[in-house]
């Protein structure tokens, strides 16, 4: 039979690891920025967690290379990530802003992303003219995560 001293001790040790673990747990925002650099049809952003029902995604300073100057443009899904099965692809966004110069952003706002906590990521759908024809050039991705911003 074990003494209550050694009970207790395993409780405090269980209570301290559980606080920790909280200290660790990553937060309901999820905002993150980034690059892109040689992007072809179907590339895919790094996942992230949301747990909101709203996403945002800018570009800044982009180039389509290989695509004429009427095309320089991206088409963007959101799209929420889903264990052994499909992924849920919400709306599309086409960029073309972003493609006037280095001061320049596309933003793209997503407010059908499902609520509850999801993985989401975004998808180069078509790039320039699409098929494969071109590589995606981003100074600056921001990804945010929250409407409130």
């Amino acid at each position: 039979m074990r003494s209550a001293t050694t009970i207790r001790r395993a409780a405090l040790v269980a209570a301290a690891m559980a606080s920790i673990g909280l200290i660790n747990a990553p937060s309901a925002s999820a905002n993150w920025s980034s690059y892109i650099s040689s992007w072809t049809d179907g590339e895919e952003s790094r996942r992230w967690e949301d747990q909101g029902t709203y996403s945002q995604v800018q570009f800044r300073d982009c180039f389509a290379q290989n695509a004429g100057s009427s095309n320089q443009k991206v088409t963007l899904t959101e799209r929420v990530d889903i264990s052994f099965s499909p992924d849920k692809v919400l709306d599309s966004k086409t960029f073309s802003n972003c493609f006037k110069g280095s001061s320049y952003w596309s933003n793209g706002e997503w407010t059908d992303v499902p609520s509850g906590t999801n993985t989401l990521y975004f998808r180069a759908d078509k790039i320039g003219q699409g098929g494969s024809c071109c590589l995606l050039f981003v100074s600056e991705v921001y990804v945010d995560t929250s409407k409130a911003d």
